[in-house]
C-alpha cells in the first residue's frame, strides 16, 4: 500500500537532515558565498517536453543505467553556458582538458570527482567516476559518448538523479575568436526523499548550481580569462 505523500514528506524530513546535518547548513551556507562571489544570470520556466525538443536518454549502457523514466517528478532540463576566448585552443583540444580535468575542474568542497574505471589520462566510452557531494548524494556516473565536440555521462542506480548530462564546446560562426562551453542536463530526480532534498529544500539542487558555476568559471581560468566571466543558466520543468 502506497503511502500519501502527506505522511511521506513528514517522515523524509527528518531522514535528509539527520543525514545532512550540519553539511546541510555548510551547503546552504556555500551556495550563499558563491552567488555572492559567482556572477550568474538565471532564467526559470515550464513547458512542454515536445516544445523543448528534449534528446532521447541514452538507454543501453548497462543494467544499472539509472535512466530518466526510472526517476520521479518532472523531467527538468538545465543548461549552463559561459563564453571564453579561443585563445590556443581548438574545439578538440578544449574538450579534451576538460576530460582530463575533471577533478581538478570540480569543487571538490562541493562535488569530488574521481575516475573508478578507465585511464586518467583520458576519456573513452564506459569510464566512470564517483562523485562524492556535499550532503548525503553521493554517486557515479558512466561515460556513455564521446565525440569531438561533446562527450555524455549517464547516472547509475545509486546516484541522486536519473538522466544524462553533456558537456559540450560550441563553435560561434558570428564570434570565431571565441568558444561557449555548455554542461547540459536531463534528469528527474532518484526518488521521493531526494525530491525533497532537492526541490522542497532546495538544497540538492544549489549545491549542483554551484559545482557547475564553479566548473565553468575554472575552465574559463584555463583559456586565459582574467577576470571572473558571468554564468548563464537555463532551467525547466518539462511536462508531457
Amino acid at each position: 500500500m502506497s503511502m500519501p505523500w502527506s505522511r511521506a514528506r513528514r517522515t523524509y524530513v527528518p531522514a535528509v537532515l539527520l543525514a545532512g546535518g550540519s553539511i546541510v547548513a555548510a551547503a546552504l551556507l556555500a551556495h550563499a558565498l558563491r552567488r555572492a562571489l559567482a556572477p550568474r544570470f538565471e532564467q526559470r520556466q515550464s513547458r512542454t517536453r515536445a516544445s523543448a525538443g528534449a534528446p532521447r536518454a541514452p538507454d543501453d549502457y548497462g543494467s544499472d543505467l539509472q535512466a530518466e523514466h526510472s526517476g520521479v517528478g518532472e523531467l527538468t532540463h538545465r543548461r549552463y553556458a559561459v563564453n571564453v576566448p579561443r585563445a590556443s585552443f581548438t574545439t578538440r583540444s578544449l574538450l579534451q582538458e576538460i576530460q582530463r580535468s575533471m577533478q581538478e575542474l570540480s569543487p571538490a568542497s562541493l562535488a569530488a570527482f574521481e575516475k573508478a574505471a578507465g585511464d586518467v589520462a583520458w576519456m573513452a566510452v564506459g569510464d566512470e567516476y564517483d562523485i562524492t557531494m556535499l550532503g548525503p548524494w553521493n554517486g557515479r556516473v558512466r561515460v556513455a559518448e564521446v565525440l569531438d565536440d561533446c562527450f555524455t555521462l549517464v547516472t547509475l542506480h545509486g546516484h541522486p538523479e536519473a538522466g544524462h548530462i553533456t558537456f559540450s564546446v560550441v563553435n560561434l560562426p558570428r564570434a570565431p575568436d571565441r568558444f561557449d562551453v555548455v554542461i547540459e542536463s536531463w534528469a528527474r530526480v532518484r526518488d521521493r526523499a531526494v525530491q525533497l532534498a532537492y526541490e522542497t529544500l532546495a538544497v540538492g539542487r544549489s549545491v549542483q548550481t554551484e559545482v557547475w558555476v564553479t566548473f565553468l568559471q575554472r575552465v574559463a581560468e584555463r583559456v586565459g580569462c582574467t577576470e571572473v566571466p558571468e554564468v548563464d543558466i537555463r532551467s525547466e520543468e518539462l511536462t508531457e
